[in-house]
């Protein structure tokens, strides 16, 4: 395979997009300018190895996206979580590959389909692990496929989907640590490589709960260039749109003290004073919880490693996981937290890494290793309670009672169904449906009711909303089975994903013609 590449100033920084001529063997790459392009590899990401060689194509560490070429194939790597992907699509002889889906979209002429109603249901099928989500995305036109952690193989009569290597067994604590320890500092290594055209600065976050200290006390020793933390969490009462100014407190900032690492506060709710970015969170999935890191990119200049602790409750016991437990090798989530950033991301120019993730295909293994007796020094005893990271703190030099004392976390949680907070982008979103006779401009009026009646719905409980709860309650007990009250414009959900996806497809398009049109 012969590749020849074009750098795209007007492209997100991470992005890219490959077009692979079967019959040729020839792939034409536009990417933009962080992504990392050598003669027979480009990649945007991380590995467990030295940077020159390229040799990410089979490593279970790998965090970003690239390929790798071959006499006879080219090889699309994908990450190594469930958090990024790749998304392409087949005609002829011809297959088109990219990390971004607005951009394939781009790239193809194609949009999603605004009369399709089960954008949701795909997007959400994320959490059913790398063996069940939903591959498939319905376009106008036709289909594109997503690719969620396995890689794929081009060849010149050949299209086929590729494990990753598996890792090790893990049979007690030490070897889970010292897998983690020792794969993160290659990690860090090939980060920093001065192979690279850009050496990545490494960043990370900070909370008072048991992941994010977990990944400092295994990241810091390698140095760590800056870590955020978010004062406040969450409120457990309110969503975003109505969250009062008395919040917990969830500042990391002594314990980075402990790291000796240095902390910057963000604004949890920078989006409130200015949100245009928005439709980028929207890009990536049918809701997010994500906006809560925005303010990173007021504080990274350059392509950036960031680090976090998405799918820290991969180190739950099975008596908090219960029916999520999931002991199984899929990489099954139980929330989205963290997968809203996946296009926010290449516009930033941040490789995403959450630590968890590795070895993570080993997970009953890990929740073996968190049940086991060895464990009971550092188990307390109480529904908030993971003995391996609390271990791995701990013996980093961080009090005890300094973490994992109660569940928080800063997520921003906005009503359903997705409807933009920002004002121009609701306008924009609101007279769309309009357009497709979707949602007529009288009831777009009607938000703020349906956001105040589906706040209710979602916020119920015996303290709150009594009435709707108990309402439920009883009717479940007339009719023997569970009862909910349906949230309004339900029939809305995934629109926004359908609108924001076409809006940015449009936008790139515009970049392409750009660059097609100098050539």
């Amino acid at each position: 395979m012969q590749l020849e590449a074009f750098a795209n100033a007007l492209l997100p920084k991470l992005a890219w997009v490959a077009k692979v001529d079967q019959l040729r063997g020839f792939v034409t790459l536009q990417h933009g300018a962080g992504v990392e392009v050598r003669p027979m590899f480009f990649i945007e990401g991380v590995w467990n190895a030295p940077f020159q060689k390229g040799e990410f194509g089979d490593t279970d560490c790998v965090f970003g996206t690239g390929g790798i070429l071959t006499e006879e194939s080219i090889r699309f790597v994908s990450s190594a979580s469930t958090t990024d992907y790749l998304y392409y699509v087949a005609e002829g002889k011809h297959v088109m590959v990219s990390n971004s889906l607005p951009l394939l979209l781009a790239s193809v002429e194609d949009a999603l389909n605004t009369r399709y109603e089960e954008y949701a249901l795909i997007c959400h099928s994320i959490l059913d692990g790398i063996n069940d989500y939903r591959r498939d995305i319905p376009t106008k036109r036709g289909m594109v496929r997503r690719l969620m952690y396995r890689n794929l193989d081009v060849s010149r009569d050949h299209l086929s989907e590729r494990d990753k290597l598996m890792p090790p067994r893990f049979a007690c604590f030490k070897e889970y640590r010292d897998y983690l320890r020792d794969r993160y500092a290659l990690i860090a290594t090939n980060a920093r490589d001065g192979a690279r055209k850009q050496p990545l600065e490494i960043v990370s976050t900070q909370s008072k709960g048991y992941d994010s200290t977990a990944v400092n006390a295994i990241a810091a020793p390698h140095g760590i260039n800056k870590v955020f933390t978010v004062s406040h969490a969450k409120s457990n009462s309110h969503l975003a749109h109505h969250e009062l100014d008395t919040l917990p407190d969830d500042d990391g900032g002594d314990i980075c003290a402990v790291f000796g690492i240095p902390c910057i506060r963000l604004n949890r709710q920078a989006f409130v004073e200015e949100f245009d970015d928005e439709y980028l969170y929207y890009c990536a999935l049918h809701l997010t919880q994500d906006a809560n890191l925005k303010d990173i990119r007021n504080h990274v200049s350059q392509v950036s490693l960031l680090l976090t602790g998405t799918l820290g409750e991969i180190w739950y016991p099975r008596s908090t996981l219960g029916a999520k437990a999931f002991l199984d090798e899929d990489l099954r989530r139980w929330d989205l937290g963290g997968h809203g950033m996946a296009e926010w991301r290449l516009v930033v120019g941040l490789i995403h890494l959450p630590m968890p993730y590795i070895g993570a295909r080993r997970k009953p293994d890990i929740v073996a290793i968190t049940e086991s007796f060895e464990m009971d020094p550092w188990r307390m005893g109480r529904a908030y309670d993971r003995p391996i990271p609390r271990r791995i703190a701990e013996e980093a030099g961080i009090p005890r009672d300094a973490f994992g004392q109660s569940k928080m976390g800063s997520v921003v949680l906005f009503s359903a169904p997705s409807i933009p907070y920002g004002q121009a982008l609701r306008r924009e979103f609101f007279q769309s449906l309009a357009d497709e006779r979707i949602l007529s401009r009288f009831a777009a009026r009607l938000w703020p009711v349906v956001r105040w009646v589906n706040s209710m719905l979602l916020l119920k409980s015996s303290s709150r909303f009594a009435g709707v709860y108990y309402t439920e309650r009883l009717v479940a007990k007339l009719i023997g089975r569970d009862f909910h009250f349906s949230l309004l414009w339900s029939h809305l959900e995934g629109a926004l994903f359908c609108f924001c996806v076409n809006r940015t497809a449009k936008a790139y398009s515009q970049h392409l013609s750009v660059l097609n049109n100098a050539e």
